[in-house]
């Protein structure tokens, strides 16, 4: 199976992680590069560019997992708002999405998470 990751890149290193379980399993993985960090004077087209660039991954994979295992701003199965929007691009492409913990019912959109129909994955993973 192709699958997306997509999280914060705060967490690369355990997306990193995931994605060598993953491929242990035989899986293809897809990792996100966010090349918008250290370019202050272009912040906002290199963040459209990463967009951009998760959206063409996102299609060419057959599913999407948010690694959000890793708590933010202590919050437990934290999802912000650029892995919403990733989220949201796989919900119109139809493709299957999962997550690695719940999300926080905190965040101020559960309901739209709720509603995407996005399965929450019992892996045991490093």
């Amino acid at each position: 199976m192709n699958i997306c990751l997509i999280g914060s890149m705060r967490h690369i290193d355990r997306i990193r992680e995931i994605a060598n379980a993953l491929k242990q399993r035989g899986h293809r993985v897809i990792l996100p590069i966010d090349t918008s960090e250290g370019r202050v004077f272009e912040r906002t087209t290199a963040k459209r560019e990463f967009m951009k660039h998760m959206f063409e991954k996102i299609k060419s994979c057959d599913s999407v997992l948010a690694v959000n295992d890793v708590p933010r701003e202590g919050i437990e199965g934290y999802i912000g708002p650029n892995t919403f929007l990733q989220l949201g691009m796989a919900m119109a492409l139809e493709k299957p999405m999962f997550v690695l913990k719940k999300w926080n019912h905190r965040l101020p959109y559960t309901e739209e998470l709720d509603a995407m129909g996005i399965d929450v994955l019992n892996l045991r993973m490093p």
